[in-house]
């Protein structure tokens, strides 16, 4: 009587670990390029958010003060006065030319967890027959841009 031995077959062999490798890494390839740019949108999105509550912050600040200088005739300038600073603006063209980098509170606080923001103001006579365009010289109206960008990009 003849006796065979039969091997059993244990473990894997190079071919089916390569492909198993192949198949893992394609896998992953395709995941990340599904979960990148969903990482990344939500990081604007929280850039966005964070530039629209420094815009609103400094344009509750600018509403809040006079339309024209108290006391004073120059319709034309905008300005702050001589030896004003932001904690003693008075009126709304006293912010023309604002800009902060990190953005600052009114009273000179800077928000140095916001290093690369950037915060500007912008104040110009308006046109009042048609708001979208700027007059020459005062003619009733004033138009107030708070720009907020971060590194160089603007979100607000």
């Amino acid at each position: 009587m003849s006796t065979t031995q039969h091997t059993s077959r244990r473990g894997i062999t190079m071919a089916e670990t390569i492909i198993s490798t192949l198949l893992v890494g394609l896998v992953l390839v395709g995941t990340i390029q599904i979960v990148g740019p969903v990482v990344r949108s939500g990081s604007v999105m929280a850039d966005k958010a964070i530039a629209t509550n420094l815009a609103r912050e400094l344009s509750e600040e600018i509403a809040t003060k006079y339309f024209t200088a108290p006391g004073n005739s120059d319709l034309e300038a905008l300005a702050p006065g001589v030896g004003e600073t932001r904690s003693t603006y008075n009126d709304i063209d006293d912010y023309n030319g604002l800009s902060n980098s990190p953005p600052q509170l009114s009273d000179g606080t800077k928000l140095t967890n916001l290093v690369g923001w950037t915060r500007t103001v912008k104040v110009e006579h308006m046109s009042l027959i048609d708001p979208s365009s700027n007059s020459r010289g005062y003619s009733g109206g004033k138009r107030v841009t708070v720009i907020v960008s971060k590194d160089g990009v603007q979100l607000a």
